[in-house]
Parts: C-alpha cells; structure tokens; sequence
C-alpha cells in the first residue's frame, strides 16, 4: 500500500529512490496477493482486507469495489519462491488485486497510523522527525507499507513489513518560510541590489539568489533525533550523499559524537544512545551536489480532444540508455471511459504513424492484454508489452468515448472533473521476468458532460408556485358564493353569530344601566 502526494520530475531528480518499487502514485494505492480456493472468495477477503486498512489508516479504502480492481498480468508480480510448497499442502491458489484512489488526499490522519504501527512509535530513530506540518510541505512526498509472507524449509511462514518515506524538499523555500510564514513584501534594507548598476531608493536590480547555505534537521522538520531506535538488531544510521569537497556535515548532540563513517561514497553517523541528534548542514555553493543517476526511461501522459463525448491518451515514451528495453505499460480506466482498442496508433521517433493492424508494429508492441469495462461493474484494463529500441521515442495514441451517467453517480464536485489512474511504466528484465525498475505517470484529469443540478431545485419551485395558485383559486369557487352587497348584509343580520353578538350587547348594556342607577 502506498500514498503519494505531488508529482515526482524525473528531469531534475534522476531516478526514483529504490529503483520506484516502494513508490506509488498520486493518492493512494492498494495490492495484494490473497490465497483462497476460487476467485470469489478471494474477492470478498479482498473487499475484507480494504475495508480494514480503510479504518485502521483513516483513508476512504472502504470505497474499492469491483468497478475499481484489477488483476494485473505482467507487473504487481510477487515471487512464490517460498510459498510454493505451502500452496501445494493447502491445494489452495493465489489471486492478485490492484485498486487506486488517485482523488484521495495525504494528510497527517494517514501519517499518525503509518507512525503508531512502528516499534518505537515513532518516538525515536529517524521517524521521530516527522510531523504532518513539515512532512507535506514537500515538492513530493511517498509513503509506503510492504508485508511479505515468508516462510522457510518447514513451512514455517510469518510475515515481514517493510516501511518506507520519500520526501523531496526545497530547501531554500523551507528556510524562507520558516522567516516569513506569510509572505510580506521584503524591506528596503533586506533588498540585495546589483552595485554595479543603479541603486537608489527608487531603482534596485535584484541580484540572483545566494548560493550559500547554513541549516539543519530542525530547520526542516521542527524537530531533532530522538535518539536512536535501541531495541533494533543494528543500529540507527543516518547518511548524507553529499560532496565533502564542498559541503560541510556537523553532528550535533548532548552525548559524545562518535567517529563519522564513509559508507559507499556517503557520509554516516551511528545514533546509539537515547540523546538528541541533529545535523547541521553549510555550504558555500550550494550548486555543487553529487551527480544524480538519470532513470532509464522518461514516460508521460496526457488527454487529447475537447469534446463532451469523446476523447483520446497520449503516451510518451523514451528510453535514454544504451540497450533495448522491454517494458510494459499499465493503464486502467474507468468503466465510463469507453476504449477503442482499433484507435491504437504507434509513432516512432516523430515518423509517420502506425495503426494496431500494421505489421510495422509488431516491431514496438509485443503483445497486448485488453479486458474491457463491463458498466458499473469493472474497469478497463490494458497492458501493453512493448520493446523500445535505445536513444529512442514511442508515442502512443487511443481514442475512447465518454458514457453517460446517472443523476447520483456524480461526486460532490462535479465540475471538477474525474481522476484517472496513474499510468505504471515498468521495464522487465528480458531474462529472468522481474520487475527492474518501476514508474508512474501523472494522474489525467476528465470532464465528463455534466447535468445542471440547479434545474430540479428550479422545476420543484416552479411546480410548488402554480400548484399554490390553482389550489387557491379552485379552494375559493368551491367554498364560496357570489352574492350581491344588500343581500350579504341581510345573511349577515339573520345569521346566528350576528344574533348572538346583538344579545350579548344588549345584556352588557343593561348591566351598565343598572349599575348607573344604583
């Protein structure tokens, strides 16, 4: 299960850390493999399993159904090494299910679960950083939980889990915040003016920004080290890959420092007592970083067309190495999301274009896995295996339709549109089968045609009005008669309740005369 938050730029930040196996898209993702004996009882086990983790990580998980879930075929393959022989003594299979939400926020009532499941409760080690404030105020953030069955020779299984966050941080725009939390034009005196030209109280040519950089752990997180995490088997690590040509790394704690450590080409510090840790970080040119690994492809997607009733994905593939590349492309849509499988075109390196019944493709696309969407009951699912050449660009290209839906299947907002699902970029290793590195596109943002929900409020008052105003009038003709002025003044003298009035004047007038006389 992984949550993601912004959008990770693979121009100016390499690679994904762990070669993007632990990361996930923007949202939240959810996959597993569950034993059962037929599909069905593993669907509701899955049903089971979402709405669990739906309540114990606060996240709207409960909301996965069958429109939402896949099987994936090629990628969200586990290895059964282990449990090969376990399947064989229940007799049982092993079912995969993917789902994603990409509309769901991240936000601290997932962090505070993701941290209470830890042993140290994230009261010590390096996850006593982390507060929901300074986490999210990233450029991009990644959380991830991995829990592996595995077991030994006897078949003996127990699980494993495995946590992990990603954060990428400007740090420059950090430190100014934590400055200036609302920004407010700088002062005269605080201006860094260019001297060699004009500068007056009127004229100032803004210099670049400083290189120079002077912070530390709690400058980025509001928090230091709490000591390190005692009661694991090894000891708390925290390393920087930094250039210690140019970049200078001070251990700060109220226990002895211990010795630093270089450990592949980073410097390390061993946190081994209970005291607080913090590093402090200077420079005096802060462009100088270790050169980042670039990742071996660079994918995009995109949504063309702007009709209310048609569409089309654009996917942009290049693969920068110097090998061919097999990789596969994940795509599921939404059941409203009507795919043209025969639209599929091919474009290589900006060339003249192929359709999917061009023999010429079969030079990109090895084979094609397509379930399309039953209505209300499950999404499209595409995977595409493709080989691309080295120093070379794909572009792929389908057209969909849009359908139509009821009055209460639209969301709150509307017009806001509807999140489709990251694309999974992966590239498999040509012998073996596995997964080497794993990537996601953005998430695309669809309108569909959407109804004016003001219009039964204004047919319900319109209705109610002249509703009001016949009842009315017929409610008079049937209660009352027309009649001329003397002889509703005739009525109204024979009338009973006129009668009545007249005696019980008379009698008060009586009174009054025999109290006179007395």
């Amino acid at each position: 299960m992984t949550f993601g938050q912004g959008w990770y730029d693979a121009d100016v930040w390499g690679k994904l850390p762990r070669d993007g196996k632990e990361n996930g898209g923007t949202g939240v993702e959810l996959w597993a493999v569950i034993e059962a004996e037929s599909k069905d009882d593993a669907f509701e086990q899955w049903r089971q399993l979402a709405n669990s983790l739906s309540g114990l990580f606060c996240a709207s998980l409960n909301f996965i159904d069958s429109s939402l879930t896949t099987s994936p075929v090629t990628v969200f393959q586990p290895k059964f090494a282990s449990l090969e022989n376990a399947l064989i003594k229940t007799g049982n299979d092993m079912y995969l299910f993917r789902s994603a939400l990409p509309r769901e926020p991240v936000c601290t009532e997932n962090l505070t679960p993701f941290l209470k499941i830890l042993p140290t409760k994230g009261k010590a080690g390096i996850f006593s950083l982390l507060t929901g404030k300074k986490m999210f105020n990233s450029e991009w953030s990644s959380m991830a939980v991995d829990i592996l069955t595995v077991c030994d020779s006897e078949n003996d299984c127990h699980y494993q889990i495995k946590q992990s966050i990603d954060l990428i941080k400007n740090i420059p725009r950090v430190l100014e915040r934590n400055v200036m939390p609302i920004p407010k034009p700088i002062s005269g005196d605080d201006l860094r003016c260019d001297l060699t030209k004009k500068a007056d109280l009127f004229h100032c040519f803004p210099l670049p920004e400083s290189n120079e950089l002077d912070f530390d752990l709690y400058d980025l997180f509001g928090r230091v080290i709490h000591g390190g995490a005692l009661m694991a088997s090894t000891q708390t690590r925290v390393c920087a890959d930094l250039d210690t040509r140019y970049w200078k790394v001070l251990l700060n704690s109220s226990a002895p420092a211990g010795d630093s450590i270089h450990e592949d080409g980073r410097l390390c510090f061993d946190l081994n007592t209970n005291a607080d840790y913090d590093l402090r970080f200077s420079t005096k040119d802060s462009t100088q970083i270790v050169s980042l690994d670039p990742p071996p492809i660079y994918a995009s997607r995109s949504l063309s067309g702007y009709s209310q009733d048609s569409g089309g994905f654009r996917i942009d593939l290049y693969n920068p190495t110097d090998e061919d590349e097999n990789v596969v492309i994940f795509e599921t849509f939404p059941w409203f999301v009507r795919l043209s499988l025969h639209t599929l075109t091919i474009t290589v390196n900006d060339t003249a274009s192929h359709g999917v019944s061009d023999k010429v493709i079969n030079n990109v696309v090895d084979e094609i896995i397509y379930n399309p969407a039953v209505d209300r009951k499950s999404p499209s699912h595409l995977e595409l295996m493709t080989s691309i050449p080295s120093k070379t660009k794909v572009k792929l290209s389908l057209d969909f339709d849009k359908a139509m839906l009821l009055y209460a299947e639209y969301p709150p907002d509307a017009n806001h549109g509807f999140e489709i699902d990251p694309a999974v970029i992966s590239i498999i290793d040509k012998i073996t089968g596995d997964t080497m590195y794993q990537m996601r596109t953005t998430t695309a943002l669809l309108t569909l045609p959407t109804p004016d929900f003001s219009m039964p409020y204004n047919v319900i008052i319109l209705t109610s009005t002249v509703m009001s105003l016949a009842f009315g009038s017929f409610f008079n003709l049937l209660t009352k008669r027309t009649v001329t002025e003397e002889e509703a003044e005739a009525a109204a003298a024979n009338s009973s309740i006129r009668i009545t009035t007249n005696r019980i004047l008379g009698y008060r007038q009586k009174l009054r005369s025999m109290v006179r006389g007395n």
